[in-house]
């Protein structure tokens, strides 16, 4: 075998220094989280009394009747845009958290659509994207505003008191999710 190739292997499969590298990007991750999600809203959530699109008919007509409709319950407040990449990147994730699936369990979930356009485009969106989100358009980013939110996309979960007790801002994992989840569920 040539020496570069002996040498591209060997650093192929040194796994110290692989370790090193994620253990990097996710300090980095942590703290561009953190970051963002500096200056949001926190303890009971913000009164927003905003018209939902995507709702059944059984379904409360706006967010402020939507989330008390779900005391009680963990919930996800998932702000997003359809033009920002990583949202479209990360709506796999959250989608996956706000299912039922067969022998497991979802979130309640409502989403934003911050300066996203119409009621119809954000629509449009959602459906060319097989989402069933309920979603407050917020063409002007009032209800961001007054959640604090700066960045998209940003993910509050609330305790089942309506209280503010996590915030991913950017890219999340199903699994990071899942575990502030569980976090919030367990009181911790």
């Amino acid at each position: 075998m040539s020496t570069w190739r002996s040498a591209f292997w060997v650093a192929l499969i040194d796994w110290r220094s692989h370790l090193k590298t994620l253990a990097v990007v996710v300090v980095v991750a942590w703290l561009a989280n953190l970051w963002h999600a500096m200056g949001t809203a926190q303890g009971p959530a913000p009164s927003a009394n905003a018209p939902l699109l995507n709702v059944n008919a059984n379904e409360a007509a706006n967010l402020q009747d939507w989330l008390a409709a779900h005391r009680g319950q963990v919930v996800m407040v998932h702000f997003w845009a359809t033009w920002c990449p990583v949202c479209k990147a990360s709506e796999d994730n959250t989608e996956r958290l706000r299912q039922t699936t067969p022998g497991g369990r979802g979130w309640p979930m409502v989403s934003v659509a911050m300066q996203s356009g119409t009621g119809s485009e954000i629509e449009r969106h959602l459906q060319r994207q097989g989402l069933a989100w309920p979603t407050v358009p917020d063409p002007a980013a009032n209800v961001a505003k007054a959640w604090g939110v700066s960045a998209v996309p940003t993910t509050f979960l609330l305790s089942p008191q309506g209280q503010i007790v996590g915030v991913s801002a950017g890219y999340t994992s199903t699994l990071g999710l899942w575990a502030r989840l569980m976090w919030a569920e367990w009181g911790w």
